[in-house]
């Protein structure tokens, strides 16, 4: 009973704590005094709106031109459409410029002035001050919207978007916004200068744009392979990750996640996927503010635990819901579509196996090599919690995608043929990330723990090596051959022949053996690197003084 009484207890402090950190935030309050005392903000605000009258009074202008529009209703039905998308995708653009500068350089400012060392006086903890830049920013974001609605409401009496989709899509625009601030805020953290703090953050912002944008371009392929503009295509989203992009706001109107069971609105997946993305982007940026704070890996790695498990399921619930896996007459949809769930589901976790696995010096922060196994350094960032925790989120996010399948009443399809290919295409996976995460370990070591962010750029350097050079090698060397001994040494080259192939009964073998030959692999370099870090301790403990170390 106790025990039950302290869980609520930590949760009514949990649940208090995210209300104070906005409406007792002392930062938010000085943030926009300053923004309100400045004049440059009412010159960004007149040229933002001056802008806007111009691209509408142009568009509108581009729609009454036209005698064809004026004839034919069908016609000018799609003219207002082509006048609203104008409209929007304008807005759209300059919010995508303006909010990574709100926040770019909102942590390098108090670094360089000088005033970050008075906030080190003051109770205020990192969640504080970061949760109050943040909601000042987005505060002027939301400004900036509110003043262009009576704009864009000449979409609405023109007859070309209900007034409905125009509010769904200006709140898809501003959780987008929401994360671009956060993007460029966790930028602004790590970075040493304004300069390179807004250079970083325009580039970070641009390839999150391009890649959540790829999404947005399967969704229209996905959407054609499923049926066709006639089918589902404008009624379901398949991939509901796209809503973190605020181009999103096009297709957001009129479609639903399918998850099977329940039909939810898009635009509330995406304000809650939006939510949750900014607070874990804050979580990770806590870390490096310098402010008397707690811990907030736990907190970090904890979000993660819960995060990707559900990003898989709600990646792969939609679209095992349009098209499962074994339907008769969709052969060359599920190729498709078991190559895009693999690809969207696997990907990031592997990209983050790449990132925690390295260790070393952060800013005159001692991180000893304490061995490759330890369960209960998982929460941590000791090099020995790398391995528990991204084998703990593996097993989740694996269990995850069989639920989706059982959810989505494909498990029950599965025949021996289809379990093989399942379980080789799990050690594949598996092998790759043990790869990934023994280069990090090795990497590390070799630089003998003197610098994370050596060790990192280090790991990015091989795995970049090990992905594109047996491809340079073949376009060198190789270019008339259809198989190169370049290409047989592909990392990649077992996943592309597999869907290439779909019916070549050697493919669970192929799987198998490069899956079991990268496994072993990693666990070598992981061990190797593991007996090093403890002759390197012992070296320590005894002072080196007998020059064996």
């Amino acid at each position: 009973m106790a025990v039950i009484r302290t869980a609520l207890q930590d949760w009514r402090k949990y649940v208090v704590g995210i209300f104070t950190q906005i409406l007792a935030n002392p930062v938010i309050g000085r943030e926009l005094r300053v923004r309100v005392r400045l004049g440059r903000g009412y010159l960004l605000q007149a040229a933002y709106l001056a802008f806007m009258i111009l691209i509408v009074a142009l568009a509108y202008e581009w729609v009454v031109s036209d005698e064809n529009n004026l004839r034919n209703p069908f016609q000018m039905q799609n003219a207002l459409k082509g006048f609203y998308f104008t409209v929007l995708g304008t807005l759209i653009a300059l919010i995508v410029l303006i909010a990574p500068a709100l926040t770019a350089n909102a942590i390098t400012l108090e670094r360089e002035r000088k005033t970050i060392d008075l906030l080190l006086a003051t109770p205020l903890t990192a969640r504080h001050l970061l949760t109050g830049k943040l909601t000042a920013s987005f505060a002027f974001i939301v400004l900036l919207l509110a003043l262009t609605l009576p704009v864009n409401a000449v979409s609405v009496l023109l007859g070309g978007v209900s007034f409905g989709d125009l509010l769904r899509a200006y709140l898809i625009v501003a959780s987008g916004a929401l994360v671009l601030c956060s993007i460029a805020l966790f930028t602004s953290v790590y970075a040493r200068t304004s300069t390179m703090a807004v250079l970083w953050s325009y580039l970070r912002v641009g390839a999150f744009l391009l890649l959540s944008s790829a999404l947005l371009v399967l969704q229209g392929g996905m959407g054609g392979m499923m049926g066709g503009a006639g089918g589902g295509a404008a009624v379901n989203l398949y991939f509901p990750a796209a809503l973190l992009n605020p181009f999103s706001a096009f297709i957001v109107a009129d479609t639903e996640v399918n998850l099977i069971r329940w039909q939810i609105p898009s635009w509330i997946v995406g304000v809650a996927l939006c939510l949750l993305f900014t607070r874990l982007v804050l979580t990770s940026a806590a870390r490096k503010v310098g402010l008397y704070d707690k811990d907030v890996m736990p907190s970090l790695r904890r979000q993660l635990l819960v995060l990707l498990p559900g990003y898989v399921m709600l990646t792969a619930i939609p679209l095992l819901a349009t098209a499962p896996l074994g339907r008769a007459g969709v052969a060359a949809v599920d190729a498709t579509l078991t190559a895009v769930l693999v690809i969207l589901c696997v990907a990031p976790f592997i990209v983050l196996a790449a990132w925690i696995a390295p260790f070393g010096k952060d800013d005159d922060k001692e991180c000893p090599n304490d061995g490759i196994f330890r369960l209960s350094k998982m929460f941590t960032a000791a090099p020995s919690g790398a391995l528990p925790f991204l084998t703990t989120l593996w097993v989740l996010m694996v269990g995850a995608f069989l639920l989706s399948l059982y959810w989505a009443g494909t498990l029950a399809a599965f025949d021996i043929t289809l379990w093989e290919f399942s379980i080789t295409m799990t050690i594949y996976l598996t092998g790759m990330w043990v790869l990934f995460w023994g280069i990090g370990r090795f990497c590390s070591v070799l630089l003998k723990g003197a610098s994370l962010v050596g060790a990192r750029a280090l790991v990015l350097g091989v795995i970049t090596a090990i992905i594109t050079l047996p491809i340079i090698l073949h376009l060198l060397f190789f270019v008339d051959a259809l198989n190169s001994p370049a290409m047989a040494l592909w990392i990649f080259t077992p996943f592309y022949e597999v869907f290439a192939n779909m019916d070549n009964s050697e493919n669970p073998i192929q799987l198998f053996v490069w899956g079991a030959a990268m496994l072993i692999l990693g666990a070598i370099l992981g061990m190797l690197t593991g007996k090093r870090g403890k002759e390197e301790s012992r070296c320590q403990e005894s002072g080196g003084g007998d020059g064996s170390c």
